[in-house]
């Protein structure tokens, strides 16, 4: 089944409505980006994170402040692309008929808890598919 992408301007509409606390760039007719903050939780910090997306592909995820630290111990980042974007979704998690705002907005909040999580105690309580790389240990695997 194929899917229809949504327009760029729906997946605006969505942002403003469900994170008012974004804010809304487009360049070239099929490219926006929002720039806002999450809290993942009450006790997190405040990030600022910037969506980028162009239509059809897949959204880019950028922290841009706080720095995300890397745990000592660990020579990278969990669930980061080598550019530094975050890793939030299997490849087939993702088509441009999803709602950003209902999906890749969440899951960034949800990834930031996790990275909050692994910086405290060195294993990352998310799914993924890198298990074999030390940083993204999960806590069964060490007490196995």
């Amino acid at each position: 089944m194929k899917f229809k992408p949504l327009t760029l301007d729906l997946q605006k509409y969505h942002m403003q409505r469900l994170w008012p606390q974004f804010t809304a760039a487009t360049n070239r007719g099929n490219r926006a980006s929002w720039t806002g903050t999450l809290q993942p939780t009450a006790m997190s910090n405040t990030y600022t994170v910037e969506f980028a997306y162009t239509a059809r592909w897949r959204p880019e995820i950028r922290v841009l402040s706080p720095e995300l630290r890397v745990r000592l111990g660990c020579s990278r980042l969990p669930h980061v692309f080598r550019e530094g974007t975050l890793c939030v979704h299997t490849a087939w998690e993702w088509r441009g008929d999803l709602i950003i705002a209902q999906t890749i907005v969440p899951w960034t909040s949800t990834w930031l808890y996790f990275y909050e999580k692994w910086y405290q105690t060195g294993y990352w309580c998310g799914e993924g598919t890198h298990p074999d790389l030390p940083q993204h240990k999960q806590q069964d695997d060490v007490a196995a």
